[in-house]
């Protein structure tokens, strides 16, 4: 079993670092304007898309995985909420060009091709529109076969540094970016994690007792413990 096919049968709706926390810190500090229209890309589950769609923005939201998808659709109806809910690949977004004031990726461009998406995203978002998006990144060099062991255990086409990251922004079309964030492994990320808990979370029937789903959680966990110190998050901000 694959990462995301994990995370899918888990119904897990923030697994970007940071967890939901990291979500709503985001917007404490950068309050969109009411009225906007956001996409959110890779929308997993829907936490966030159905968060700022209760806080009265119009969302439209879009995600690779059919499993992602129907849970997303079903928060939203447990949520008396109505959300455009589309599968997509965010390597090629069935949108016109600038239809989006905001673009939100909670670790979504990780796994891609960053020059596509990163491309896409800067396509469909109105001149001085914002991206903001989580990404994990490297913070240091890693031994190449560390390196290569994440990677395919993850899916992750090639880990990035902060300073990849910044030209890949820039080369996509932003004429801005910054890091709002740049977070290590820290005790309290880990907290941070798992702070808020999700009602709404719909795991796949029989999904705890899938002997391949508690080896994949495990080999995750022992993934990030083992490369701590070579890993780092952050939140990248970048206007077009």
């Amino acid at each position: 079993m694959n990462y995301i096919n994990m995370l899918s049968k888990l119904g897990m709706g923030s697994a970007h670092p940071g967890g939901f926390e990291a979500t709503l810190r985001l917007f404490r500090k950068e309050p969109i304007p009411q009225g906007s229209r956001i996409l959110e890309v890779g929308c997993g589950t829907g936490r966030t898309a159905c968060h700022l769609t209760e806080q009265g923005y119009s969302v439209t939201a879009v995600d690779l995985h059919e499993n992602m998808l129907n849970k997303a659709r079903m928060r939203a109806e447990a949520m008396g909420l109505d959300i455009n809910f589309l599968q997509a690949d965010v390597c090629s977004l069935p949108f016109e060009d600038e239809q989006f004031n905001y673009v939100i990726a909670e670790s979504v461009t990780v796994f891609t091709n960053a020059t596509e998406s990163l491309s896409e995203y800067c396509r469909v978002l109105t001149k001085g529109g914002t991206l903001y998006d989580r990404e994990l990144l490297m913070d240091k060099p890693m031994p190449s076969e560390k390196q290569k062991e994440l990677e395919q255990f993850f899916g992750i086409p090639r880990l990035m540094n902060r300073e990849e990251w910044r030209s890949h922004l820039m080369e996509s079309g932003f004429s801005f970016e910054e890091a709002l964030e740049y977070n290590h492994f820290t005790d309290q990320m880990k907290q941070e994690q798992t702070r808020h808990l999700d009602t709404l979370e719909r795991r796949d029937e029989g999904a705890l007792f899938d002997l391949s789903l508690w080896e994949t959680l495990f080999q995750h966990d022992r993934m990030i413990l083992d490369n701590t110190d070579f890993l780092a998050s952050a939140l990248f901000k970048a206007v077009k």
